[in-house]
């Protein structure tokens, strides 16, 4: 069975929170007081992790390892979703999972990135399975697909265009529609509702080509990866 990726938010660690408050509050121990107090609360806690000091804190991160990649990616995702006029936390928090669990922190800075090449062919082979799962293999299926080229579509599209060219291979339009496609018939399957996912995946279907021109910038301007 394949995971499903859960929220970010609710897998920061101890080492993040102290990160937020060193950030965030610096040596003023009334602050950092405040602020852990604020930790419990869903409201506040989002406030935090918006503030534009943590996001400056974030990119100038000379390691990786002082933060999970959950942080590292909620903190950049979120506001580069927001820069492209999608305000959903739960979207942002959902793509930030996903990019965590299928990147780690093989994408965080001082990293040398971790290119799709070898991965590709896996990638595609989920798409040809579908047509043979059964009922419920083909929702985690569906799943993984939409994750996989979420992620492919989002940080690597140049990869998809230089393969197109130089393989007559379908190209990024193509594998942003088959990610859209698996996110919008996941949500429709029974078990969206068991995994509280129905209504996360009708959004990011319907807002998928926004997300994806979010990430590509993203990747640019924050990643650097190159691919």
């Amino acid at each position: 069975m394949i995971p499903v990726p859960t929220s970010c938010r609710e897998r920061l660690q101890p080492r993040d929170f102290e990160f937020i408050v060193a950030a965030l509050a610096g040596q003023d121990k009334g602050g950092e007081r405040f602020l852990t107090e604020l930790f419990s609360e869903p409201g506040s806690l989002n406030a935090i992790l918006d503030h534009d000091r943590l996001l400056r804190a974030v990119l100038e991160l000379p390691s990786p390892l002082a933060i999970s990649p959950e942080l590292y990616f909620y903190t950049i995702v979120r506001r580069s979703l927001k820069d492209a006029g999608i305000d959903d936390v739960e979207i942002a928090d959902y793509v930030a999972a996903t990019l965590a669990e299928n990147t780690g922190s093989s994408l965080c800075p001082g990293s040398s990135g971790k290119m799709p090449d070898a991965d590709f062919t896996y990638h595609v082979d989920i798409i040809e399975k579908m047509n043979e799962a059964s009922p419920t293999e083909r929702f985690f299926l569906e799943v993984q697909c939409g994750n996989r080229f979420l992620v492919l579509t989002g940080l690597f599209p140049r990869f998809l265009e230089r393969r197109a060219e130089r393989r007559g291979a379908p190209g990024l339009n193509y594998y942003e529609g088959v990610a859209r496609s698996a996110f919008l018939l996941a949500g429709r399957h029974p078990l969206a509702e068991e995994f509280a996912v129905r209504d996360i995946y009708r959004r990011l279907g319907d807002c998928f080509s926004e997300t994806r021109r979010a990430l590509n910038r993203m990747a640019d301007e924050m990643l650097f990866l190159g691919a």
